[in-house]
């Protein structure tokens, strides 16, 4: 089930277009190099971006799926790799003879006309057939071919690199919008359980209050807390409805599509890739897709400084060429006539002077240089922040789901006592309503805490640059 499945996302993104045929030949095989550059591939089943009907119950990965197949984002950035991959066969394409044929024929008079000496004048018809045929090839440059191309591929990289990066950004809010549906699932339910409490109490409350065992204040307080439970459980309603319409949105359908999850935010997979803060930085420098795309920048612009330097040095080039003129006229004009000229040779073109202007191109590519060089230690710096916030976030949130399920544990057994002590007569309504709150309390948090655990463990993988469906 788990094949590679960057290139089957990206294809179905592309699907139902043209591309192909309005594209033609593909010489130098530049649409390969999209999917086969690659930095880190998401793992998918293939086909999966095909139309297929909702499961019934809707799983983590097969949402994930779904949104990134309708990810306008993704499909921005694979158009724009198919472009870098378009300018990199250009650029290979200046390595080949650059072979031009024209044809043309004219008709037309001429009428000479000499008043003093008559005799010389003519009158007639002309008409001209014209065959060329020229060849040119640039034999050698000083590298500036070698340095369009190698600009182009690292500008190539950096495009799939980047559209790496999108996908693990598109699968990360997916997965966020998931955990956060199933939290609202088990906040509803955690809302609903509150309101039948809160009902229970104001039940007791009335009951001791109709038998005179109880003050008016504790029905109007239980009354008051009962309002408070069905209010939140009205508003976590609202938001689990608000939270799946956005998953059906990602996906491409209606926000009123009827969605049933089938995941579970109890459910932990396992954290077998955290390591060593250190190990991990060298990780994430290595891995990480923004990384490797600016890196893959900084190296175009290298070669950009040399392509300037070079557009500025001669050019050897060989030449031929090949014409056939059929020129057709009256006597007047001498008559028919056919000249046929065949050459070959070597042209050398040196530039002497060029105003300045390359120059300023080759200091403008060195300023952009160094702007490429500030970005890596930009991007560097950004990665090793976030990771060890996330690193930080993973351990913490783990502590936490310890912490917040012995407080679930504690108040619920908390609660029951008080319940008891109230029906019992010994307890106070207000000592009931802290217990209720303390419980609801303690719910909402452990709630948080897993969703929060669950989000802190993909957040790593991502900042490693490693996300994909292995992580779920």
């Amino acid at each position: 089930m788990r094949a590679a499945r960057t290139a089957a996302i990206v294809a179905g993104l592309c699907a139902g277009s043209q591309w192909e045929a309005a594209a033609g030949l593909d010489v130098f095989m530049t649409e390969r190099t999209v999917a086969h550059t690659a930095t880190q591939p998401i793992d998918r089943v293939p086909g999966a971006c095909e139309s297929s009907p909702l499961p019934a119950r809707l799983t983590l990965e097969n949402m994930i799926e779904r949104v990134l197949c309708h990810d306008p984002q993704a499909r921005l950035n694979w158009a724009t790799a198919r472009a870098m991959a378009a300018d990199v066969g250009g650029r290979q394409a200046a390595y080949l003879p650059r072979l031009n044929a024209s044809s043309g024929i004219t008709t037309g008079r001429n009428d000479t006309n000499y008043d003093q000496r008559e005799e010389y004048s003519n009158r007639g018809h002309k008409s001209q057939v014209d065959h060329r045929l020229a060849l040119s090839w640039v034999l050698f440059d000083f590298g500036r071919r070698d340095a369009a191309l190698r600009n182009a591929r690292q500008l190539l990289i950096a495009a799939n690199a980047n559209q790496d990066e999108q996908l693990q950004q598109t699968f990360i809010l997916a997965a966020q919008l998931y955990y956060d549906t199933l939290a609202a699932q088990n906040s509803q339910i955690a809302a609903a359980q509150v309101a039948a409490l809160a009902a229970e109490n104001l039940k007791a409350a009335s009951a001791k209050h109709d038998a005179g065992a109880a003050a008016l204040s504790d029905r109007l307080q239980a009354q008051a807390a009962y309002s408070q439970a069905a209010l939140n459980e009205v508003r976590s309603n609202g938001a689990l409805v608000n939270a799946k319409g956005l998953i059906a949105l990602r996906m491409g359908l209606a926000p009123q599509t009827p969605l049933e999850l089938a995941g579970s935010l109890t459910q932990r997979p396992d954290t077998h890739f955290v390591k060593g803060i250190n190990e991990l930085l060298e990780q994430a420098k290595q891995d990480h897709p923004s990384l490797i795309a600016a890196k893959a920048q900084l190296n175009a612009a290298k070669a950009a400084i040399d392509e300037s330097k070079a557009q500025g040095r001669p050019t050897l080039s060989f030449i031929a060429s090949a014409s056939d003129v059929q020129l057709n006229q009256s006597m007047a004009f001498n008559g028919d006539s056919r000249t046929r000229d065949n050459s070959v040779g070597l042209q050398l073109n040196i530039p002497l002077f060029e105003g300045f202007e390359r120059t300023y191109q080759v200091r403008s590519a060195q300023a952009r240089l160094e702007a490429r060089e500030a970005e890596v230690s930009d991007v560097e710096q950004r990665i090793s922040i976030d990771l060890w916030g996330n690193y930080q976030a993973l351990i913490t949130e783990t502590r936490s789901l310890e912490r917040t399920a012995d407080w679930v544990d504690q108040s619920n057994q908390a609660l029951e006592v008080v319940q008891g002590r109230y029906q019992s007569g010994v307890g106070s309504m207000i000592e009931l309503l802290n217990a209720l709150t303390a419980y609801a309390t303690a719910e909402q948090q452990h709630i948080n805490a897993l969703n929060s655990w669950q989000m802190a463990r993909l957040k790593l993988a991502a900042s490693l640059g490693r996300l994909g469906f292995w992580a779920l």
